[in-house]
């Protein structure tokens, strides 16, 4: 087979096997759906991970410095009960009006439980 047939024919391989992929594409949405149907724990896991998650508590420790911060919080419905925890911030800057003390609101990564947000709801005393 000449070199120009079998470009030809590679292309037209491609064009079906991703033409054939797209008959998939509406499905997807509903993966995590069909998964928990189905009682994938694995899938719908990594779905609810994926997302962001809102808590509340009061910062224990805060070293905004290295990004982590030791905040003793009220449960984060969805993710965890309520506990005291290091977090890590990202980026680490917003850490840096926060205080000891303090009752803040967070925005949290389900995936890595990652700080994305922080909001100082009641300055420390």
């Amino acid at each position: 087979m000449g070199h120009w047939r079998r470009m030809v024919v590679g292309r037209a391989a491609l064009v079906l096997v991703l033409q054939g992929l797209s008959l998939f594409a509406p499905c997807g949405a509903s993966f995590a759906g069909d998964a928990a149907a189905h009682g994938d724990s694995t899938i719908v896991a990594q779905a609810e991970a994926a997302k962001i998650f809102h808590g509340v508590g009061k910062v224990v420790n805060v070293d905004a410095a290295s990004g982590f911060v030791t905040i003793d919080h009220e449960d984060i419905p969805g993710l965890m009960d309520a506990m005291e925890m290091q977090f890590q911030a990202m980026p680490a800057k917003i850490l840096e009006e926060v205080k000891v003390g303090d009752k803040i609101a967070l925005a949290l990564d389900g995936k890595n439980w990652t700080i994305l947000e922080i909001q100082k709801l009641t300055a420390a005393k």
